[in-house]
């Protein structure tokens, strides 16, 4: 059985990420390769953390960089608590779940639960629906912000 360390779990989807832009007819530049490389560091971030977690980069490069990764399904936009946050897709990550704070907007990734996975599928099929994707996420209070009330 062969070991993969974190180093080469991320080469290779950084391998992923540029076979995906080239297939695409895009360039690896070094802005996609940056953002991409911040995304792979964070869970769910807001557009805004984004552009200052890259200052090396011009906001008009970080919205359609951005937008060329969602058309190509290497993030996803997704709705937590007040916000839109952006995260890497599926194709990268593993599938999860998340707690959002609806007082400071943190963001806790929460690893795959097959039993939560077969009852939405069982869900699907009891209503006749075909679920191609879903989120779910569990609003509350983190430790930190619950501890203040």
């Amino acid at each position: 059985m062969q070991i993969i360390t974190a180093g080469r779990f991320r080469f290779m989807e950084i391998k992923r990420f540029k076979t995906l832009l080239k297939q695409n007819g895009h360039f690896v530049t070094k802005p996609r390769l940056r953002l991409f490389a911040i995304l792979q560091k964070r869970p769910a971030l807001t557009l805004q953390q984004l552009i200052k977690l890259s200052p090396q980069h011009d906001q008009v490069t970080v919205y359609r960089n951005i937008d060329l990764f969602e058309k190509l399904g290497i993030i996803n936009r997704l709705r937590l608590g007040w916000y839109t946050k952006i995260e890497l897709s599926d194709v990268f990550i593993h599938h999860h779940h998340h707690f959002s704070c609806l007082k400071c907007g943190r963001v806790i990734t929460l690893p795959e639960d097959p039993v939560i996975e077969q009852r939405i599928t069982r869900l699907g099929v009891n209503k006749h629906f075909k679920s191609m994707d879903h989120q779910l996420e569990i609003r509350g209070y983190c430790q930190i912000c619950s501890n203040r009330q």
